[in-house]
C-alpha cells in the first residue's frame, strides 16, 4: 500500500481554513517512516496543541537514527485551501511536498508561520521539555551544551556518510565479556570485522580469554539502544574518519544495560567455545577466513602456537608438513619417530619407543609454548609470576608484587604469618619453575631468601636461612597453598 494512504488526513475541504505541517530534508537523506510526520493536513482541533504534537513526533521518531537528520519542520496557516494543489493518492508525498506543495507557497509568497530545525526542536525538548523552540536560535547559540550538541550530530553525520537510517540486520558479539553491537552501515560493517580479527589475533592471549564467542543478529530499535549502537568506535580526532575501535573488556556492554525485549529479538548466527586447543582455534579461524564478512586471517605467532599445540595434542610430527618457526627444533624427534613408523610388519613395531618419543615431542612443544609465548591454558610459572592480575596466596600471606618477582627471579620467600601450627610447613617458599608449582617448606631451601620488614624486602638474616635437615617439601599445584 502506498504510504500516502496510510496518511490520517490526507484530504482536505478547500473552503475551510486550515494548517499544513510538513517535514522536510533538504538533501532528501530522510523521511520519516510514519507518513503523518511527513505531511499533515489540519482544519479540525487546536492547530497550536497538534503542531506541537507532530513536533514531538518528529523528535521520537528521530530518536531512533544514528544521528538527527537535517529537517526542516515547517507549519503553514491558510484562510482557505482552495489553492493548494490537491492531493494525489499516487504520487509519493515526498514528490507532492518538494515539486507541488513548496513551489506553490513560494509561487504565492506565503511563508511558513512556524520553520523550526529538528535537531533545534530535539535539543530543545530533551533540556527545556519545549520542542518548538521557544527560546530564539540567537540565545541556543549561546549555550556550550548546545554548540556541543550540534558538534556531536555534525561528527555523526560524518561518521554514517550522510546516512541517517540503520541497516539491518545489527550484528551483535556476546561473550562473557558482555555484548557489542554493530550496524549494518559502513561504520558497524567495519567494526563487525575488526572485532572478529581482533579475537582471532588475541585467541591465545591469557587477559583476553572471552569464555565463549556468540554471534547474533537483530532487528530490534529502541531510542536507548542508539548510544549502544557501534560504540566500539573510538575516534581520534573530532570529525576524522578513521575506523578506530576500542575491544578491550571494559568497551563491551553489560547485560543489565540492555532492554529485555533487545535481548528477546536476538537470532544467533554461531556460537564458538573459544578453548585455548588447536581444534577448537583452527575452526574458529577457519570459519571467520571464508566468511566474506570478515575474511580473517592467522598471524605468524597464532600460527606457531597452533602448530605446537597440535604436536602436543597429537604426540607426533610429520617430517613432511609444512615447516613452521619451530619445525627444526622438533625435526630430531620427528626423525625418529620416522624410523620407528616404518617397519616391514606390525612385529617390527617397537611399542614402548614410540610411546617414549611421543611422550618426548610433547614435554618439547609444551617446553617451547611455555619458554617463547604466553598462552592461556598453558602458562609458565614465571609468567603467572610476572602477570599483576594473577594473585599468589601461600598460607596466611597473599603475596605481593614485589615479593612475587623475587620468587620469578629464583629466590625464596621467609613468610612470618605462617609461623603457625597449621601452616609452619608453609614458613619457607619458592618457585619450582620445571614443576610449575610454589613449593612450601618449614625450613630453609639453601638459597638467597627475603623477608617483609618495615614494607620492603629485606635478606633473611643468615642464621635463620641455614639448611639444618632434610626436609619433606609439601608441593601443591594451584595459587594457593594451605
Amino acid at each position: 500500500m502506498d504510504k500516502r494512504n496510510q496518511m490520517e488526513n490526507p484530504f482536505f475541504d478547500p473552503d475551510k481554513p486550515g494548517s499544513i505541517f510538513v517535514g522536510m530534508d533538504r538533501y532528501h537523506q530522510y523521511s520519516p517512516h510514519q507518513p503523518r510526520n511527513a505531511l499533515t493536513f489540519i482544519q479540525k482541533g487546536d492547530a497550536d496543541s497538534l503542531f506541537r504534537k507532530f513536533l514531538i513526533d518528529n523528535i521520537k521518531e528521530a530518536e531512533c537514527c544514528p544521528y538527527i537528520p537535517d529537517t526542516e519542520l515547517l507549519r503553514f496557516d491558510l484562510a482557505n485551501m482552495r489553492q493548494v494543489p490537491p492531493v494525489d493518492t499516487h504520487t509519493p508525498f515526498e514528490e507532492y511536498i518538494s515539486k507541488e506543495l513548496l513551489p506553490y507557497f513560494q509561487e504565492h509568497c506565503i511563508p511558513p508561520a512556524k520553520r523550526i530545525s529538528l535537531r533545534d526542536a530535539v535539543y530543545t525538548y530533551k533540556y527545556k521539555n519545549e520542542p518548538d523552540g521557544g527560546i530564539l536560535k540567537k540565545y541556543l547559540m549561546q549555550e556550550p551544551a548546545y554548540l556541543e550538541f550540534r558538534l556531536q550530530q555534525q561528527e555523526k553525520r560524518t561518521l554514517y556518510r550522510c546516512q541517517p537510517r540503520y541497516t539491518f540486520p545489527l550484528k551483535v558479539v556476546e561473550n562473557d565479556f558482555g555484548y557489542l553491537i554493530f550496524s549494518g552501515n559502513e561504520i558497524g560493517r567495519n567494526g563487525f570485522r575488526e572485532c572478529i580479527r581482533y579475537i582471532t589475533d588475541h585467541y591465545f592471549d591469557p587477559h583476553y580469554d572471552t569464555g565463549h564467542l556468540a554471534v547474533y543478529d537483530s532487528t530490534f530499535m529502541d531510542k536507548n539502544l542508539v548510544p549502544l549502537i557501534d560504540a566500539a568506535y573510538k575516534p581520534c580526532k573530532p570529525m576524522e574518519l578513521d575506523y578506530s575501535f576500542d575491544f578491550y573488556p571494559a568497551s563491551y556492554i553489560g547485560l543489565d544495560e540492555l532492554p529485555k525485549e533487545f535481548i528477546d529479538s536476538l537470532k544467533p548466527v554461531c556460537y564458538h567455545s573459544m578453548e585455548a586447543t588447536a581444534g577448537d582455534f583452527i575452526k574458529f579461524a577457519t570459519d571467520w577466513h571464508f566468511n566474506k564478512d570478515t575474511q580473517v586471517s592467522i598471524s605468524r605467532e597464532n600460527h606457531d602456537i597452533y602448530r605446537l599445540l597440535t604436536v602436543m595434542r597429537n604426540g607426533y610430527m610429520n617430517i613432511h608438513e609444512q615447516p613452521f618457526t619451530y619445525f627444526n627444533e622438533l625435526l630430531p624427534y620427528a626423525k625418529e619417530f620416522e624410523k620407528v613408523t616404518q617397519v616391514k610388519s606390525a612385529g617390527e613395531f617397537d611399542t614402548g619407543k614410540f610411546k617414549r618419543l611421543s611422550t618426548e615431542i610433547r614435554k618439547a612443544a609444551d617446553g617451547i609454548l611455555k619458554r617463547d609465548f604466553d598462552v592461556r591454558g598453558h602458562r609458565s610459572l614465571e609468567n603467572m609470576l610476572n602477570d599483576s592480575t594473577v594473585t599468589f596466596t601461600v598460607g596466611s600471606r597473599k603475596l605481593n608484587e614485589v615479593q612475587k618477582t623475587a620468587l620469578a627471579s629464583g629466590y625464596a620467600l621467609y613468610l612470618r604469618e605462617n609461623n603457625k601450627e597449621a601452616t609452619r610447613h608453609l614458613l619457607f617458599c619458592k618457585a619450582d619453575f620445571e614443576q610449575g608449582r610454589i613449593e612450601g617448606s618449614s625450613k630453609p631451601f639453601g638459597v638467597r631468601t627475603y623477608v617483609i620488614k618495615d614494607g620492603l624486602l629485606c635478606p633473611l638474616p643468615e642464621e635463620k636461612n641455614t639448611v639444618k635437615k632434610t626436609e619433606n617439601k609439601n608441593r601443591h599445584n594451584n595459587n594457593r597453598l594451605k
